[in-house]
């Protein structure tokens, strides 16, 4: 079945707002495993205690100055970009409005939650990056680095999110070891729903259609930068 542009993005723009509805559970489920935040909240509170500045002040500042360097990188702020930036805040408000996920009673339970998490937050912003309608601006940040070096998507997520982890903590936010856990899970499982969505490009026409995995494999640049 051959679909039209309009459909194909209308597609594109349903599964943007499913991946973003995903990570803004996702980080409600984090939240609610009580073993610490991530390792970007923790870099905005701890800006956010020697500036003054709200941590949602901060992590706009951020989010545009990381914007700026991916452009200078080669990737250009797009449609996802934005949305990115608005619809994940939203659901993430209303899951916590409607109280979607209650609070971990135990430390078992709180480690399930995260291992959760970070297969969701991995499933969505594999999902979003993959509708080819731009990426938000860490994600931005990520797949320039990706394109210009050839080391594969976990090393660099996972580098993205220790440096920030440390800076955050040298700046004095809080961490504890659900911080860790989700700093180095993270890239890794961005990485595995990647390849779960080229698997799915390949035996369905459907899919090939409306994804768009946006970094190649890790061989295949090793290859063409040989």
């Amino acid at each position: 079945m051959k679909l039209t542009p309009r459909s194909v993005l209308a597609l594109r723009l349903l599964c943007l707002s499913v991946a973003f509805m995903v990570i803004g559970i996702a980080i409600d489920v984090s939240i609610k495993a009580n073993l610490g935040v991530g390792a970007w909240t923790v870099f905005h509170l701890g800006i956010a205690a020697h500036t003054g500045l709200t941590q949602g002040q901060v992590s706009q500042a951020v989010g545009l100055g990381i914007i700026a360097a991916s452009y200078f990188l080669g990737i250009k702020p797009a449609v996802g970009t934005v949305l990115n930036m608005l619809l994940i805040g939203w659901f993430f408000d209303a899951s916590v409005a409607l109280r979607l996920i209650p609070p971990a009673f135990s430390v078992t339970q709180g480690l399930f939650y995260l291992i959760a998490a970070t297969l969701l937050m991995g499933f969505g912003g594999a999902m979003y990056m993959s509708a080819g309608l731009g990426a938000g601006p860490r994600d931005s940040l990520m797949l320039a680095l990706i394109r210009r070096t050839t080391w594969p998507v976990r090393a660099i997520r996972t580098g993205m999110e220790l440096t920030v982890l440390a800076l955050g903590w040298l700046l004095g936010g809080p961490v504890g070891v659900g911080t860790v856990l989700l700093s180095v899970s993270l890239g890794p499982a961005v990485e595995l729903c990647f390849e779960l969505f080229r698997v799915l490009t390949a035996h369905s026409e459907l899919a090939g259609t409306v994804i768009d995995v946006p970094v190649p494999k890790t061989s295949e640049r090793k290859s063409a930068n040989a």
